[in-house]
Order: C-alpha cells, then sequence, then structure tokens
C-alpha cells in the first residue's frame, strides 16, 4: 500500500496493516519537535497535539473529568459536602442494623442449597462448623467434603485429619455408605488401593 508522509510528502509503501504516518524515523522525530503545542482543556498542562492525532486533552484522566463536568452528572455543579450529603445523618446498614445481619446459609434469600462439586469431582456441603472444614468462604460458611459427612455420622465422631475415605468404585462424587471405606492414614490408602504406585509424595486430602 503506498501512504504520504505527513512531515516531507514523500510517498512509501507499507502493509495495509501497519499504519504509518512518516516516511522513517528521521521525519517522526521532526514532526515531534516542530508539532503545535495545545493547552490541557481541564488543567492547562502543554502537551503536543500531533496534525495526524490532535488533541485536547493532556491524558485520559483529564478527558474523563472534562466528560464528567456536564449537566448530566450534577455533582460537579453543587455542594454535596457535609449536611448537603443526601445520605448525612442516616444510620449505617452495619452489624444489626444491616437487614441481613445474621442470615446465613439456609436463612439467606441467596442461599443455593450449600452443596457444590469441586473440579476434582469431590462433593463438598455446607455445615454450620466443623473442626475439619475443607473449605471456607469469605462469609463464614464451612464447607466439608461430603463422603467425610457421611462416614462421619456412621460413625458417631469426627474423622481425624490422617484418616482417608476412599470410594470404591472410583467415582468421587458417590458417596453412598456403602461406597466408601475408611483407611486410618493415606499410607495405608495407598498401600491397598494403588499398591504399584511410586509416587509417595503428600496430597490433598481425600
Amino acid at each position: 500500500m503506498t501512504r504520504t508522509c505527513q512531515q516531507c510528502g514523500i510517498e512509501y509503501k507499507t502493509a495495509p496493516s501497519i499504519r504509518l504516518y512518516f516516511c522513517g524515523a528521521a521525519c517522526a522525530n521532526e514532526a515531534k519537535r516542530t508539532s503545535p503545542k495545545i493547552n490541557c482543556a481541564v488543567c492547562g498542562k502543554s502537551v503536543v497535539s500531533h496534525p495526524s492525532a490532535p488533541k485536547t486533552y493532556c491524558s485520559k484522566s483529564c478527558a474523563r473529568t472534562a466528560l464528567n463536568l456536564t449537566d448530566a452528572n450534577p455533582s460537579f455543579h453543587r455542594d454535596v459536602s457535609g449536611t448537603n450529603n443526601p445520605m448525612y445523618g442516616k444510620p449505617g446498614l452495619r452489624g444489626e442494623a444491616n437487614p441481613m445481619h445474621g442470615k446465613r446459609m439456609s436463612r439467606s434469600p441467596k442461599w443455593a442449597g450449600g452443596r457444590k462439586i469441586r473440579k476434582d469431582g469431590y462433593v463438598l456441603v455446607a455445615v454450620e462448623s466443623h473442626p475439619h472444614s475443607a473449605d471456607n468462604k469469605a462469609s463464614g460458611t464451612c464447607y466439608v467434603l461430603e463422603h467425610r459427612l457421611v462416614m462421619e455420622k456412621h460413625l458417631g465422631r469426627f474423622l481425624e485429619p490422617a484418616e482417608v475415605v476412599h470410594h470404591i468404585d472410583g467415582n468421587p462424587s458417590n458417596n453412598d455408605l456403602s461406597n466408601l471405606k475408611l483407611y486410618a492414614t493415606n499410607a495405608d490408602h495407598i498401600r491397598e488401593e494403588h499398591p504399584d504406585s511410586a509416587c509417595k509424595v503428600k496430597t490433598r486430602r481425600r
């Protein structure tokens, strides 16, 4: 594609995808040196304005400020400090003043059942509290692996962190008690269920 240098007027060829305004670095530098300068319409800062890309503002920040300084944004045209602020003196929504205070889990209007499936296929269930939770959200909701909960309910006690619950059919989402087998340690689990495994690295709790 043939273009015309905006500095010296010489025609030069370039790829259509490359939008060059000058035939070389010398013309580009000369255009930058001789280009007129304008004062930013917001802050007044002097900035070079190339004929090929004329400017009105020195930066995107000033351009955004100018966009906000319109009648569409009345906060720039009135005093909203102190008692003039429409929210001044109104009680906050923290603590018991918040209508959602204490409404966790099933008491929350956005409660989705408290059950989610992890990327590796294991199921997590939300509980009020647990000494060995597998996941805690910022809201304070405690999640525990479902197959461990099923085994704990069967045994009538909490499982120790070292204990491993094995899925007999290999399906981590099948948490029926008949499909679960308890091992005292992960070493026992690997020794019996994966005898050919040569990797003895520490794995995630299963």
